[in-house]
């Protein structure tokens, strides 16, 4: 069974756990200048605490220690200019199957054929996928991952001068994808 949560979605919620525990101990110094209540909110700080640790402690124990790779800021906020219906995710589903399956498997699940040869194994897509933005996806998709088998699909072949796959057929594996994700596989 794959833990559904990944080191840095736990460290991402550690953040801003962190956030709320010095907003906390900022209330309770402030109260306790005053000469006010001050012991209630560095309990929650100390509570808050408490929870990034355990956030963190599961960060690198349980969930996979497989950093998620780095993506430019700007990258996780671009939308998918394609539009969101049938016709769409039928073209990514085509696209998919041409290009993706033979390593992350026909249903996304990283049991392509070429799944056993490949170190790191390919990610289980139906997880992944809904973790992180269209962007994001797009960005990998566009410019594979490093120290992985994943293909740059957006890199210019030398031969033709065109990338392997265009803009608009990257971002209509992306629809496909996150419809395979949320179980509306056509």
């Amino acid at each position: 069974m794959t833990f559904p949560v990944s080191r840095q979605g736990l460290e991402q919620i550690a953040i801003a756990l962190a956030v709320g525990a010095a907003i906390f101990a900022l209330f309770a110094l402030i109260r306790w200048r005053r000469g006010g209540d001050w012991q209630r909110f560095a309990q929650s700080a100390g509570f808050l605490g408490a929870l990034i640790g355990s956030a963190l402690g599961i960060a690198y124990t349980v969930a996979p220690n497989i950093p998620t790779p780095a993506v430019p800021f700007t990258a996780r906020f671009a939308q998918n200019p394609t539009p969101d219906n049938p016709g769409t995710v039928a073209f990514g589903r085509a696209l998919y199957q041409t290009n993706c399956a033979v390593c992350h498997g026909p249903k996304g699940l990283g049991d392509g054929a070429a799944a056993q040869t490949l170190n790191p194994k390919p990610f289980n897509l139906q997880v992944h996928v809904p973790q992180h933005a269209p962007g994001e996806l797009f960005y990998w998709i566009s410019n594979g991952i490093s120290f992985t088998a994943m293909p740059a699909w957006g890199v210019p072949d030398p031969d033709t001068g065109q990338p392997k796959l265009s803009e608009i057929e990257r971002w209509e594996i992306v629809r496909y994808l996150q419809a395979l994700a949320a179980g509306q596989d056509p």
